[in-house]
């Protein structure tokens, strides 16, 4: 069974799968039907210590949730801040049925 995610804290990186130099990549399931991911390293918008890239999209269809007016990824992102886009997916993305998740 895998951890669940709540804050910055409860990612496990691990080596970037494109193989960047350096660069780190978390990847999670929430148990609200959403995926995040958490990036950072050379070629990335984060530095990969101290800010990183994250995204997130509904685990089933893959469709990409956006995280601010313009953007499905945001980057440049303190650990902290992070941890409150967490928060924020984990409180406003609510399963209806299993087969479906949808935004309140």
């Amino acid at each position: 069974m895998e951890k669940e995610i709540k804050t910055f804290d409860d990612l496990v990186f691990k080596p970037h799968a494109n193989k960047l130099e350096g660069a780190v990549q978390a990847q999670h399931d929430l148990p609200n039907g959403i995926t995040i991911s958490v990036v950072g390293g050379q070629s990335l918008y984060g530095n990969g210590q101290s800010t990183f890239e994250i995204a997130a999209w509904r685990t089933k269809d893959f469709d990409w949730l956006r995280l601010s007016e313009h953007d499905d990824v945001l980057g440049w992102r303190s650990k902290k801040d992070v941890t409150e886009i967490i928060q924020k997916l984990l409180m406003d993305y609510q399963i209806e049925n299993p087969n479906e998740v949808s935004e309140e």
